[in-house]
């Protein structure tokens, strides 16, 4: 709670990011909203769309121990 933003950001894209090279962008959350709201996703019900990048597939994250 105490870190910046910017090391909330650094964080997440480095230390706990399960995808090499690729980071969470506002458009990707807005693109899932968008596909939920389209006629593509017409037979998708009872589903939570998770846009996390693979973070709760059931990894451990490789979390930084907690400064004491």
């Amino acid at each position: 709670p105490e870190a910046s933003g910017e090391e909330h950001r650094r964080i997440v894209e480095g230390d706990i990011n399960e995808m090499e090279g690729v980071v969470l962008e506002v458009e990707d959350i807005a693109k899932a909203a968008l596909y939920l709201a389209s006629d593509d996703s017409k037979y998708v019900n009872g589903h939570n769309l998770v846009v996390d990048g693979g973070f709760t597939v059931g990894k451990a994250p490789n979390m930084p121990a907690p400064a004491l």
